[in-house]
């Protein structure tokens, strides 16, 4: 569990600097004199358009399918208490025959 926990926590970083870094790239590199039509820095901001536009699809898809996940755990959470039975223990009977 730890580990998992580790991992996720270095996959974030790892996304959170990849979108910074794609950001400031972008932001800096906007007013360069385009050479034309094989601008290299121009296909490099197109690459970066693209990582940002496919890393928030992912961060999206994961957000929503955490929140699906968690509805649905409390759902079944709530429908376990519903379906258990009274037991003597649980009403707290004392059976002293």
């Amino acid at each position: 569990m730890k580990r998992t926990k580790r991992a996720a926590a270095v996959l974030a970083c790892v996304l959170f600097f990849a979108m910074l870094l794609s950001v400031l790239f972008i932001a800096h590199e906007s007013q360069h004199d385009c050479t034309g039509a094989n601008c290299s820095v121009c296909m490099k901001i197109d690459a970066c358009e693209n990582a940002l536009k496919n890393i928030s699809g992912a961060v999206a898809a994961a957000v929503t399918l955490a929140a699906v996940c968690f509805v649905f755990v409390r759902t079944l959470a709530g429908a376990a208490v519903l379906c258990v039975s009274p037991t003597p223990v649980s009403l707290k009977v004392k059976l002293s025959d």
